[in-house]
Formats: C-alpha cells, sequence, structure tokens
C-alpha cells in the first residue's frame, strides 16, 4: 500500500495546480495544505470540487508566512515584521518559541482548514518542525489523536534522509529516529509501516522513482513529494522552485503507473488504507 503525498498545497497557485494535476492524471493521492497562506482556503475548495478523491490534510506550518493566529497572541512565533521565524532561525534556537504559541497557532491552522468542509486526512509538519522539540512531537502527536487522522512518520526509512538532511542537527536526528517513534507507537495515532523522503533534489527523478517502487517494502509506506508549476510566486519566495516542475513529469509518467500495476502496489490514503493501522 503506497500514500503518494504532496507537500505545500496551497503555497502559490503553480503548486496547487501541479499537485491537482499529479492527483488526476498521475499517483498522488493526498496532499497538505498550508492553510495561513493567502488563497490556501480557496485552493481547498477547488480541490474538492475537482478532485473529491483527493485527501486533504494540514502542512502545520511555523517557517513561511504570517500566523493564522494574531500576531500579538502568538509573539514568539513571529519576527518584528509579523513573519514566522525562518527555518535555519528556529533550527538554531528551537527554544525561541513557546509550547503554548505553537499549540494555538496549529489549532488555528486545523480550525481554518475543517472550516472549508474539508475531512481531515493526515497532519505532517513544513520543514518538519515537529520534530524540533520532544514538546512540539507530542503536541503533533495528540493533535492527531483528537482529530482522528493520521500523521507522518518522523523519520525516512532510507539511507538518504533528503531534506531532513540539511536540517537535521545531531540531536534532532536522535530525537527523530530513537525516541520519537517510542512516542508515536504509544500514541494510538494512525501511521504507515515506512516513509519515504528520497524523492527530492536532485534525487526527484524518474529512475529513482522507479527503483524506490521496485524495492517498495510489504506494507504501508508514505512517499513524500513537492510537485507544482514554478510560478512567479514560487520563484521569487522558495529555494525549491525548478524541482517541483521535474517531480511533476516524473509523478505523470506511464512507467510509474505501470510500475504499480506490475508490482501489485494499491494507493491509498491515510483515511482509505489506515484507519484500522494505528
Amino acid at each position: 500500500m503506497l500514500i503518494v503525498n504532496a507537500d505545500d498545497y496551497g503555497r502559490t497557485p503553480g503548486v496547487s495546480a501541479g499537485i491537482l494535476r499529479a492527483h488526476l492524471e498521475g499517483i498522488v493521492t493526498t496532499t497538505t495544505v498550508m492553510v495561513n497562506l493567502p488563497g490556501a482556503v480557496e485552493a481547498v475548495g477547488k480541490a474538492l470540487t475537482s478532485a473529491p478523491r483527493l485527501g486533504l490534510g494540514v502542512h502545520l506550518n511555523l517557517t513561511f508566512g504570517e500566523p493564522v493566529t494574531p500576531a500579538a497572541d502568538v509573539l514568539s512565533l513571529v519576527d518584528r515584521r509579523g513573519q514566522f521565524h525562518s527555518i535555519q532561525a528556529l533550527v538554531q534556537n528551537p527554544s525561541i518559541v513557546e509550547l503554548k504559541h505553537v499549540e494555538r497557532e496549529w489549532k488555528a491552522q486545523i480550525d481554518r482548514f475543517l472550516s472549508t468542509g474539508a475531512m481531515l486526512d493526515h497532519l505532517d509538519s513544513h520543514h518538519h518542525v515537529s520534530l524540533l522539540r520532544p514538546d512540539l512531537w507530542d503536541l503533533y502527536l495528540e493533535l492527531a489523536r483528537s482529530h482522528r487522522c493520521g500523521v507522518r512518520l518522523s523519520w525516512p526509512s532510507e539511507a538518504d534522509a533528503g531534506p531532513l538532511t540539511d536540517l537535521s542537527s545531531p540531536r534532532l536526528r536522535r530525537f527523530a529516529e530513537l525516541e520519537a517513534p517510542l512516542r508515536l507507537a504509544s500514541a494510538n495515532v494512525p501511521h504507515p509501516d515506512y516513509f519515504f523522503g528520497s524523492f527530492y533534489g536532485s534525487t526527484a527523478t524518474l529512475e529513482h522513482l522507479l527503483e524506490l517502487l521496485a524495492t517498495l517494502p510489504e506494507g504501508a509506506s508514505e512517499l513524500m513529494t513537492h510537485p507544482g508549476v514554478a510560478d512567479q510566486g514560487l520563484l521569487t519566495s522558495s529555494g525549491y522552485a525548478r524541482y517541483r516542475g521535474a517531480e511533476l513529469e516524473a509523478l505523470l509518467s506511464p512507467s510509474v503507473l505501470a510500475a504499480l500495476r506490475t508490482r501489485g502496489i494499491t494507493l491509498a490514503t491515510y483515511l482509505s488504507g489506515l484507519t484500522s493501522n494505528p
């Protein structure tokens, strides 16, 4: 069983359009929404009407854009401009954010998502910020438990950790690989058996995708992807823009669909595939 998640829905119109195409014409089964960004709520509405089988979740965010909560109520989360701190700032000083502010903001993000009428498939976090501190990971699990949805695993099930490699300190990696899975195992929250994050950057190729599918283990897996169209908004705000088109092209390839049939791989969402697999 394979869940193919596209991160960053709502980031820009081009990203959202690419994700919808990767679902309607390719193998993407779920996406997680950056609900704090302008136009994201409208993009969810478009997904509900044009792609009703696409699983929709929340890409819990602390590192890009403005908070959903008034900045005055979550002061530790924002800089002088009222914007979230950068991921680099949070990695260097994880204690800068207060747990009560993170909880307030993440609950507000989930509430904004639910206000669209969408069903919550699962949670993950932008730049994997849920791993920056144990209390953030515990909050992440508690939110998923309270909303009866799934969660992404803490660390990829492969030697190449993909984008987590550049973000992780030795302390973070130890927590993500050793302690976070133990906390997840006792949380009674649906999650896959495996998580693959290496389809990213220079390895976001058709060849690597086919290799991942050819060696997919038995059980339930999630593949993290970032397809999209590199519109001007993305080019001016993201260091990961051009690769999104390459990901989209690979995810649409007929050879990928053929590989799924050959291997007997079933595509699923968190809710359709994992509700009985906590």
